[in-house]
This record gives C-alpha cells, sequence and structure tokens, in this order.
C-alpha cells in the first residue's frame, strides 16, 4: 500500500534548489562511486578462496564457533559447505571480524612461521580490499560510531532499488518542505533527521559491526516534518491498494499512525530483516521533534504564504479522476462517458483516446474502428504515439489491419517519419499497390519509400521502388 501526499505542485517561485542537490549527489555517488563495489568485493573473495586462506581458516572458524557456542551460525556453515560455489562461505567467514581479531591473535598457534607470514601479508590485503568498499569505509557502524559517517552513510545506497525508493519519496515530500522551511533550514533539518535516524538505529544492537547506509531515515524525517508542516490542514493524498489507486482529502496528521504502526509492525514480525526500520521510526521522530521545536520557538520561520495557498486539483485533475474511478470499479461504460465528457470540456488527450478505443473494443467493436480510423488521421503525430499505434495495429488480425485506403496511406506515411516503423509502411504500400482502385498518391509513398532505402544504402531496393513510383505516376 503507498499513500503519499499531493497537495503542493512544483512552484518555480519556490524552486526546491537543495532537494535536487541531494537528489543529485545520491545519484552521482551511486552510479559513479559506489560501482566499484562490487568488483573490490569480488576480488577480496577470489584471493581468499583461490590463495587457499579459506581452506586454512575454515576448520579454526568451527572451532571459535562451537567455543562461542554460536551453534546456529555453525549450522548454517555446515549446511552452505555442500554448496558448490564456495565463496558463499568463505564470505561468512571474511565478514566475521571477531574472528579476524581472533586469528591475529591466536595465529603463532594456528600457523607455522613460514606460512604465517605469507598469511600476515595476503589476509591484511584481502581485509583492506574488504574495508575500502563503500559502505565499509563510510556506512554507519554501530561498534564503530564515527561523526562523518553519521552524514556520509545517507548518500550510499545497497542498490538500485534502494536509491530509486529513497529519491522518489524524498521528491515527492521534499519539495514542499523546502519550499516551507527554505533553502538553509531544509538542508540542516535533513542532515539531522538522518543523523536522528542513523543513531535509532545504532541504539538497537551498539555491538553489531553491520553498514548501515541509505537516506530513507532523512526521507522519513522530511515525511514528518511534511506532516508537521500541514498538520490538522486537509491536504490531497494518492493512495495505491493493490488495483485500487486515486485520491481523498484528510487532514496531513491522519497517515501518522499509519506510518508509525507499519514500521513498527515491520520492526517487531521481521527481526531478522535488512532493512533499518528503527532509522526509519528515528527520522521520523527526530522531523517530528525538529518540526515541533520550531512551531513551538521560531514559527515565523515558515513561509506561510506557501502553506496556505491553495493548489488543490485544477477542473481537469478532478475529471480524470472520475475516469479512473469509474475504470477501477470496471464500470466500462460510465468511463466512457466520463472519457467523452473530459475530451469535450478539456480537449483532446492522446492517451485518453486511445483508452477510449480500448473501452470501445469491449463495448462497441463498430465504433472502435471509426475511433482507431481518427487516431491515425490525427495530424502531426509524435514518436510515443506513433508507438501505441503501431502496438494497437500490430494487436489487430490480418483481417482487420486493411483499413480502408485512405487510413492505410496515412498509417503507412506516419510510419516512414521514422526508421524503426519502415517494415510496417512497406507490408502497408504492397497491400495497396496490390488492391484495386489504387490510392491516386501511392507514387509519393513509393518515392518516400525509395528514399528512406537509398538513406540506408540499399541501392536495388532503392531503385525498385523509384521505377514502382515512375509506374504509378
Amino acid at each position: 500500500m503507498i499513500i503519499v501526499p499531493t497537495e503542493k505542485r512544483f512552484d518555480w517561485n519556490n524552486a526546491p534548489i537543495v532537494l535536487f542537490a541531494i537528489v543529485i549527489i545520491n545519484v552521482m555517488v551511486f552510479y559513479a562511486y559506489q560501482t566499484g563495489d562490487s568488483e573490490q568485493w569480488e576480488e577480496a573473495i577470489r584471493i581468499y578462496v583461490n590463495d587457499g586462506l579459506y581452506e586454512q581458516e575454515l576448520p579454526h572458524y568451527k572451532d571459535y564457533l562451537r567455543q562461542n557456542q554460536a551453534i546456529e551460525e555453525l549450522e548454517l556453515l555446515q549446511e552452505l559447505e555442500h554448496q558448490p560455489n564456495r565463496y558463499i562461505t568463505a564470505s561468512l567467514v571474511l565478514v566475521d571480524e571477531a574472528f579476524y581479531e581472533h586469528l591475529k591473535g591466536h595465529a603463532t598457534e594456528y600457523f607455522d612461521l613460514e606460512y604465517r607470514q605469507y598469511w600476515q601479508f595476503q589476509r591484511e590485503h584481502i581485509h583492506q580490499l574488504l574495508y575500502g568498499v563503500s559502505y565499509r569505509e563510510y556506512g554507519l557502524v554501530a561498534n564503530d560510531l564515527k561523526l562523518t559517517n553519521l552524514i556520509t552513510h545517507q548518500f550510499l545506497h545497497g542498490s538500485t532499488m534502494h536509491l530509486v525508493g529513497n529519491m522518489f519519496f524524498l521528491i515527492v515530500c521534499g519539495f514542499a518542505v523546502e519550499a516551507a522551511l527554505g533553502h538553509r533550514n531544509f538542508l540542516l533539518f535533513y542532515l539531522m533527521t538522518g543523523v536522528g535516524a542513523g543513531l535509532a538505529q545504532a541504539w538497537m544492537d551498539l555491538n553489531s559491526s553491520v553498514p548501515m547506509v541509505g537516506a530513507s531515515g532523512a526521507v522519513s524525517g522530511v515525511m514528518a516534518m511534511y506532516l508537521g508542516i500541514f498538520r490538522l490542514k486537509k491536504i490531497e493524498f494518492f493512495y495505491w491498494l493493490f488495483v485500487f489507486v486515486g485520491y481523498f482529502r484528510a487532514p496531513a496528521l491522519f497517515i501518522l499512525p499509519f506510518y508509525i504502526g507499519k514500521e513498527l509492525y515491520a520492526l517487531w514480525n521481521q527481526p531478522d530483516s535488512n532493512v533499518a526500520f528503527m532509522a526509519h521510526v528515528g527520522g521520523f521522530a527526530t522531523g517530528a521533534l525538529l518540526m515541533g521545536l520550531t512551531l513551538w520557538m521560531k514559527p515565523d520561520m515558515l513561509n506561510q504564504q506557501y502553506i496556505e495557498e491553495d493548489q488543490s486539483a485544477s477542473p481537469a485533475q478532478v475529471s480524470l479522476d472520475g475516469v479512473y474511478r469509474h475504470m477501477e470499479k470496471l464500470q466500462l461504460s460510465s468511463a466512457l462517458q466520463a472519457i467523452n465528457l473530459h475530451l469535450k470540456n478539456f480537449g483532446a488527450s492522446f492517451d485518453l483516446l486511445v483508452m477510449k478505443y480500448k473501452l470501445l473494443q469491449v463495448i462497441d467493436p463498430d465504433q472502435a474502428k471509426q475511433q482507431l480510423q481518427y487516431l491515425i488521421m490525427r495530424p502531426n503525430p509524435s514518436l510515443r504515439d506513433m508507438r501505441q499505434i503501431e502496438d494497437i495495429w500490430q494487436s489487430l488480425p490480418a483481417a482487420a489491419q486493411a483499413m480502408d485506403p485512405d487510413t492505410q496511406y496515412k498509417l503507412a506515411w506516419n510510419f516512414m517519419a521514422n526508421a524503426e516503423h519502415i517494415d510496417h509502411a512497406i507490408k502497408l504500400f504492397q497491400h495497396m499497390y496490390q488492391a484495386e482502385p489504387r490510392h491516386p498518391t501511392l507514387h509519393l509513398l513509393a518515392k518516400k519509400i525509395a528514399f528512406a532505402y537509398q538513406k540506408l544504402e540499399n541501392r536495388v531496393e532503392s531503385e525498385r521502388y523509384k521505377q514502382i513510383a515512375q509506374e504509378l505516376s
């Protein structure tokens, strides 16, 4: 389930400069800096396994787990040993920092002098590779808290989807918060909520050596600030629940119990998840606290004119919402009526015209043919429009693709406007060429095809269509 506020629209009089900068930095860090992490990690594992360190250390690691009564970890290790990919088991040994410290303290017992020197050199090199990856070097580690990492962990992400999800919700809420707080205060509060999120997650297990990365804690703080800014003011929300989508209006704080409840429920029921639920709660709480202090001590900091400005949905948006509501309830006839009313009141929209065609295919196939003809005959279609028309045309049975001559001619001409659709244009031309009577300007289409083949340096086909054009003219 997704519920996001949509009350405010982008306002270039209050341009979200800091928000854009934060998003750009996050994207650049992930794609320009973090891309080398996987290669560095794989190199460390490869050296560890291929140079024999893994086989030397594995028996000692099992003894170490037994001595520390880590039964679950030992059982998992023994189970993974039977897997053909030794890299998985080797990863478990390598990431156990306490075991590495144990090895260094007992190296004289475990390895003879000659091998020990080799082992120390290689193991230190592998350790440097592992700790050189972004999330190890700049992620937030509970048992090794650093002030700088309380900031840097907010700009690192574990995957593309992790990045995209965080940036989506940051943009949805962030531009309104920045407009209300101002650029400097927004940046300061954003970083502070990220710090609060990191401390809350670290507090859950102060002995943890697992790095935490991601902007989700700070994003949760921004969501809390959004709700704090609008409080009991009724605002517009967009919801998406399975196949149901739409809008509703409610006090901003309406969403508060749902958000906190969802995070606490996930924290309680998914204790082993790699999602930092407590960071979400901590970031949200920090954002709420900062906003509460602002409203109490310095309310004039907020841009009240922007907050009170009415940016409710336009009549066109309300009309479109009515269309989608009928669609989600499968009220096809009502949806068709709503589309016709919207087109009458607000003008043609190609996407709505396509939706109308698809509805007519179910309700009235004869009218659907006329609607398709109307779509094709519209002047100056964009490349995106033509791709939608191509999908519709290809979905038709062969008999239905043979439309009236004028429609076929217009469709072929439009297909010729882009190289990726030329094959469709030629197919239509061949059908019209064989038909009687022929279209009076078919020779112009033949010339256009000849010119296209000339650009593709296909002299044989180019000459053939020039001759056909001469014959037809």
